[in-house]
């Protein structure tokens, strides 16, 4: 079977409540030469049957179902081996989030117009109950190679975590893969695996398109660690990692 231009992938657990409004976000894309699947993680509510009735409604969509509930990393990793076979390229989205109209097809192009790049990413829109704020990168995320080539290695890089989110070229599946698991805690994941891209200077950033990430998921109540010695832990970890950077 040939492979789809972009894969949509939304490893979803429980979000009947969310998830229509985020598959017709992905519907109302002006980039239209996509597929989309729902990798339900044995939700216990309606979550399945929402994913039916949009299916029904748009052939683009379909669903695949885990035969065992896993945890979010385990779900999460699936999406991206699913996404990567049968994609060009691929992208993840979470039930609750959004983006602009014009976010596929403005990541599709800089990927497609720079062959060496393997993430495509733009700002992150945070909406929350007081309304919403922009997060974008730091000059020295977008100058890292340029200035680790003239020995001003940069001490910050600041990007939104939320890129992890973005369009993948896919290849790119085996740096995920390699990284995926190593931190050991699914809090700071994203943030930790994205660094690999951007210290290879592998992303393309994109200015216009945003992809809207709403607070509110519950998240690092979830996943983050608890106490002081699990906090300095998991920053260890984070820390260390990103030194193991070829």
């Amino acid at each position: 079977m040939a492979k789809s231009k972009v894969v949509v992938v939304f490893p979803v657990y429980n979000g009947e409540r969310t998830l229509f409004s985020s598959l017709q976000c992905i519907a109302d894309q002006t980039f239209r030469d996509f597929e989309a699947i729902v990798v339900d993680n044995k939700s216990t509510d309606d979550t399945l049957a929402v994913a039916e009735q949009f299916c029904r409604s748009d052939r683009r969509f379909s669903i695949v179902r885990n035969e065992q509930h896993v945890s979010a990393p385990e779900n999460f990793a699936r999406a991206f081996q699913l996404g990567a076979t049968r994609g060009e390229y691929f992208c993840l989205r979470a039930c609750d989030d959004h983006s602009s109209p014009d976010f596929l097809a403005c990541l599709v192009e800089a990927l497609d117009r720079d062959p060496t790049k393997l993430l495509a990413a733009c700002s992150t829109k945070v909406v929350g109950p007081n309304g919403s704020r922009i997060k974008s990168p730091n000059k020295a995320t977008l100058d890292f190679t340029q200035s680790y080539v003239s020995g001003r290695v940069p001490r910050n890089l600041t990007f939104p975590a939320e890129w992890i989110y973005g369009l993948f070229r896919a290849s790119a599946k085996d740096i995920l893969m390699t990284r995926w698991f190593e931190l050991g805690n699914p809090w700071c994941l994203a943030s930790y695996v994205v660094a690999e891209f951007v210290v290879r200077d592998s992303v393309a950033y994109v200015q216009g398109p945003t992809y809207d990430f709403t607070e509110g998921s519950g998240s690092e109540q979830r996943y983050g660690a608890k106490s002081f010695r699990n906090k300095l832990d998991q920053r260890l970890r984070y820390t260390f990692g990103c030194y193991k950077l070829d």
